[in-house]
């Protein structure tokens, strides 16, 4: 397969090969072509089949054939071959060459991005459902468990009833009791993790409510969803877990936090208040 031949070291990259193969391909295959080898970002590597599908207006069995032809088992082989192509590319840099200023501004281009791409109308609806509900129960599982933790210790704070669950298991234990009183947040950049799916689907059958927070809209995820809250951070699937997506993920919660407190306020301030007396009782006792 074309991805150990790269892992183990073969000279010829994804594109060098289709550069090889170029004149060899369909009009079809050519348009496809012509969008990875322009491709200097690597942006394929963060879409789905159906994203590029629509992208290109070409069926996903024409891009599937392409990869095929290419030497790969479907797309997802091409995707992870060119991740580790683009991470190897990432990983030639020196130490004392790193500026901190573009780190610095990759960070905050990603909060403008993810920024751009909620839909407040969307927002205001998790809102809502979030409101209504008597728990919420944050899903993510990797990185995106982390975000799921965060959020927890955040909401808690203004009195809303909520549980962080980060193990694929426990999820699918939860979702089996749950009931039309509750709220899942399922926190997933690809928005295709299978057993992360699987539970909120067993949610939703018992009457639960979904917000998605993904990287993708028509992810299987989202289309499952109440509603969907966009986060906007390319994530190379190698080397996954990047700085960058929890920070996406945690704009997303902060806008989250920010107009469910707005919202309810007086409660919020309560609560606020409770906890802080509890916690000056706490480093008193000390």
């Amino acid at each position: 397969m074309h991805i150990e031949k790269i892992v183990k070291g073969h000279q010829m990259k994804t594109k060098e090969l289709i550069e090889e193969k170029y004149l060899t391909l369909t009009k079809t295959e050519k348009s496809i072509a012509n969008f990875i080898l322009q491709d200097q970002t690597y942006s394929i590597i963060n879409m789905t089949l159906l994203e590029l599908s629509k992208q290109l207006r070409l069926g996903e069995a024409s891009i599937i054939r392409f990869c095929r032809k290419m030497g790969f088992r479907g797309f997802q082989d091409l995707k992870v071959s060119m991740a580790i192509e683009n991470a190897q590319e990432e990983d030639t840099g020196e130490t004392n060459e790193i500026d901190n200023n573009a780190a610095m501004e990759n960070m905050v281009r990603v909060i403008q991005n993810t920024n751009a791409s909620i839909d407040r109308e969307e927002i205001q609806q998790a809102i809502e459902l979030m409101d209504a509900s008597e728990n919420v129960f944050f899903y993510g599982v990797g990185s995106s468990g982390f975000t799921a933790e965060i959020a927890e210790a955040r909401l808690l704070r203004v009195g809303k009833r909520c549980k962080a669950i980060k193990e694929s298991h426990l999820q699918t234990v939860q979702s089996a009791v749950m009931g039309a009183q509750d709220v899942v947040i399922g926190i997933s950049i690809s928005g295709s993790t299978n057993d992360l799916y699987q539970a909120l689907k067993t949610a939703k059958n018992n009457g639960s409510k979904l917000i998605a927070i993904t990287n993708h809209e028509n992810s299987p995820i989202a289309q499952l969803a109440d509603c969907v809250l966009l986060t906007n951070a390319p994530e190379n699937p190698v080397t996954g877990g990047t700085f960058t997506s929890v920070v996406s993920q945690l704009y997303v919660m902060d806008l989250l936090f920010t107009y469910y407190t707005a919202k309810n306020w007086q409660k919020a301030y309560s609560y606020r208040e409770k906890v802080a007396i509890s916690i000056n009782e706490k480093l008193d006792e000390k």
